[in-house]
């Protein structure tokens, strides 16, 4: 499982809308992904988050996957990049571990060292 995360800033003037228009896909990307979940920041709502979880079982598949959508992405970045004035981050990353701070209960179910 791998996690794409991104941070960017909308230019002055620009809108939350814009940016969806501009970022929404013109087709899928054929992988299972949840996601993407996209948010704004509290304090800065010119501050947008990108975050998808992308099921795949390995980096070959992982570089695979990349390369068949990379025309594609290249045309929606391009789109992306007339309402952005800066992309702050931009990762992509392989889950290590997944945790449960829900409630007591889940955060001792999911300590380290204890996991059931």
């Amino acid at each position: 499982m791998y996690v794409a995360v991104l941070a960017r800033r909308l230019r002055p003037g620009k809108t939350y809308a814009d940016f969806v228009a501009a970022w929404y896909p013109d087709k899928g990307f054929g992988v299972p992904v949840d996601g993407p979940i996209l948010a704004t920041g509290t304090a800065d709502d010119r501050e947008i988050i990108a975050i998808a979880f992308l099921d795949l079982p390995d980096r070959p598949s992982l570089e695979e996957a990349m390369a068949r959508v990379a025309a594609q992405e290249e045309v929606r970045h391009e789109r992306i990049a007339a309402v952005i004035e800066a992309t702050t981050l931009r990762g992509l990353y392989e889950v290590a571990d997944r945790f449960d701070f829900s409630t007591d209960a889940t955060v001792e179910a999911t300590r380290p060292g204890t996991r059931r």
